[in-house]
């Protein structure tokens, strides 16, 4: 009898739906998406991914937890807004228009909301060789720790594990593919192991790639010791009370504002592109 590796058999379908269309699946989400915006447009990619955002919003924030997050969006909006580059143009939207090309290509596994594609906007500005080999770097600023990490696991293709670090991080296909597998490995985690309904785990596997999960976890930790019900809106509300108390803890600054930078540069590519 042949024995089959799930977990490889697994990465391999991920990877095909990432660059190959004949074997693409429809995305779970597709759901919320009315029949006017399908047409593979500039602007119905935008709108799709802005639906998708805010289901999940909707979704996994309420009551503390939603006014918090959206005290945040308020007071960074200008950040994004007005962020521009020599030519007075916006930072983000310039990167979107670069990327588009290449990033309409992306077939991504049918569990995955296509607004993860935003992250490589607020880590590079959608460039190559952002940041320093040594330490972030790249279109997602994936770390080399990390990249070696995943390139030992039994379940990454071959093809991945032969290039370099330096090559995988610059390549624009190849980052995304490495950091589809991280940001699945959270997933995994959050939504098998601890149980999140979909919205949840995603959002912590975002605040993950920013804080890391071993801060997200412990952070949980603590909230179940104090007996406070374990789910996205109130680790938010615990996470943005606790910056409050270490506006100097850079870190934290961080982890609560990376959802609402995303959810700012989507809309301000949405209003500008």
């Amino acid at each position: 009898m042949i024995k089959i590796n799930l977990n490889r058999l697994f990465f391999f379908l991920m990877l095909c739906f990432l660059f190959n269309t004949s074997f693409a699946k429809s995305s779970d989400w597709d759901f919320l998406i009315p029949d006017k915006l399908q047409k593979n447009t500039r602007t119905h990619y935008l709108e799709r991914l802005d639906i998708v955002f805010a289901y999940f919003l909707k979704k996994s924030l309420r009551g503390k937890g939603k006014k918090d997050f959206f005290t945040v969006v308020k007071r960074v909006k200008k950040r994004i807004f007005w962020k521009l580059d020599k030519n007075k143009k916006n930072v983000f939207v310039d990167a979107y228009q670069r990327s588009y090309p290449s990033v309409k290509k992306y077939k991504l596994p049918a569990k995955v909301p296509a607004f993860i594609l935003l992250i490589p906007y607020i880590e590079s500005l959608w460039h190559p060789k952002a940041g320093r080999p040594s330490k972030d770097y790249g279109y997602w600023q994936l770390i080399p720790s990390i990249v070696k990490e995943i390139k030992k696991l039994p379940t990454t293709p071959a093809y991945l594990k032969k290039k370099g670090i330096n090559t995988l991080r610059s390549n624009h296909k190849l980052s995304t593919a490495v950091a589809l597998i991280h940001l699945q490995r959270y997933y995994f985690y959050f939504h098998s192991k601890a149980k999140f309904n979909k919205t949840d785990a995603w959002l912590f596997s975002i605040v993950s790639y920013n804080w890391g999960v071993g801060n997200v976890k412990r952070m949980l930790i603590k909230m179940k010791k104090k007996k406070i019900r374990l789910n996205f809106s109130n680790f938010y509300h615990h996470l943005y009370h606790r910056y409050k108390r270490k506006k100097t803890t850079r870190s934290l600054r961080s982890a609560v504002e990376y959802l609402p930078h995303l959810w700012n540069i989507l809309q301000v590519i949405r209003q500008q592109h």
